[in-house]
């Protein structure tokens, strides 16, 4: 087998220490993938504050570059930082080309503008894995295009048209969902060219427990033991539309009252932080009996366990790693209609879907998913099934098979 030993794995999201759901699937597989025999290196943008610029974590070489924190949404303050990053990266590439056989682009904004002509130029690999629909849609962040006005469309146009030239020369473009396969062959990606690769949740970590674990998680971490326990997991960012659930929450409450939310995340590192705002609302509201913020947590796993079922009320998403780990824990889900949800979850048999945006659709469904408790222990055994093909060493092999064509 003639499968490379060294592969580039450059991110557009960050990588631990910082968390997030593409940094967690990034560290995941990059693991998974050295522990299968390849060379494994990460470049990614340096983190605020700041992480050493070299660093091995476990088998994986890490390298962070400048400039560092959350540009999206600052509009014209961000060229400046992103050519800098574009033509460092286009510099280390250029002079480590002997150095690897693949680069893998974790994301399809501006890394492919110089990842794809250096593969070119040098005759490595290159493949990219689009994260998510409106990041093909948005070469400039809609955040930022409000602050840059018309010329920023202008530009925005331009850089469109650019990735998109770009985008269809690599060797292979990875959709995560359905939705994204389409969206790519309608931007003229060759269909052949084209894999579909999901996000990978790690089924031995995310998994069910019994009842007195269940008990025991709670009690641990702090939580009611006599309540009906919905989790949320992600970052506290307005796009994940817990805004609207908090404000939706007391009328909840007023239907089911034994209910009670647990919100496990932050908002940093997120332009569109409403951590500070959603807590206000909870204070003003005086909702601290219903609602508990457990902050970051490496152990996301053991609030999943802990919980009954699992909310994402999201606006907009790729592929939700927050909803393939709750799936896994054999749990109940109500989610939105956005992303890969539809493609996983069977209104009803799996989980609960409803339209994003839509505060009585919210209720409703939660009314229904409230109202259907005799049926969570079947519902919970076809979520947990339902994962099977999303499990971490599966979509692994799926990478190091990709990684391992002629071309490399």
């Amino acid at each position: 087998m003639n499968a490379p030993r060294r592969v580039y794995w450059l991110t557009e999201a960050f990588y631990p220490p910082i968390v997030g759901g593409q940094e967690l699937f990034a560290a995941r597989v990059v693991r998974a993938l050295a522990d299968r025999g390849l060379q494994m290196t990460v470049i990614t943008r340096q983190s605020e504050p700041p992480a050493p610029p070299f660093e091995m974590i476990g088998p994986v070489r890490v390298r962070r570059i400048a400039p560092a924190g959350i540009l999206k949404g600052k509009g014209w303050r961000a060229i400046v930082p992103l050519l800098g990053f574009l033509l460092r990266l286009l510099l280390i590439l250029l002079r480590d080309a002997r150095n690897f056989d693949v680069i893998v682009v974790s994301g399809v904004k501006i890394i492919p503008l110089v990842a794809v002509p250096v593969c070119l130029l040098t005759g490595r690999t290159c493949i990219l894995r689009a994260e998510s629909f409106f990041e093909l849609h948005e070469a400039v962040s809609a955040e930022s295009l409000q602050t840059m006005r018309g010329a920023g469309r202008g530009i925005g146009v331009l850089a469109d048209r650019i990735r998109r030239f770009v985008i269809r020369r690599a060797d292979y473009v990875i959709a995560i969902s359905a939705e994204i396969r389409a969206q790519l062959a309608s931007r003229g990606v060759p269909t052949e060219r084209i894999r579909e690769i999901p996000n990978a949740v790690d089924t031995e970590k995310f998994h069910p427990v019994s009842a007195s674990e269940k008990r025991r998680l709670r009690i641990q971490h702090g939580l009611p033991a006599d309540r009906t326990l919905l989790v949320f997991s992600g970052r506290l960012s307005r796009a994940k539309g817990l805004p609207m659930l908090v404000e939706a929450w007391p009328e909840l409450v007023a239907r089911h009252p034994e209910v009670f939310l647990v919100i496990v995340g932050s908002g940093k590192l997120s332009f569109d932080d409403c951590e500070a705002e959603i807590r206000e609302f909870v204070s003003a509201r005086d909702l601290g009996g219903s609602i508990a913020f457990a902050g970051e947590s490496e152990r996301v796993y053991e609030y999943l366990q802990a919980a009954d079922v699992f909310i994402f009320p999201t606006e907009y998403e790729g592929f939700s790693l927050a909803l393939v780990e709750a799936l896994a824990c054999a749990m109940p889900v109500v989610v939105t209609a956005v992303g890969a949800a539809p493609d996983l979850i069977r209104h009803g048999e799996n989980g609960f879907l409803f339209p994003p945006k839509d505060p009585p659709a919210l209720l409703a469904v939660l009314d229904e998913a409230l109202d259907q408790r005799s049926r969570w222990p079947q519902i919970g055994d076809a979520a947990r099934l339902s994962v099977t093909p999303y499990d971490l060493r599966v979509v692994a092999d799926r990478y190091r098979e990709l990684c391992s064509g002629p071309s490399a």
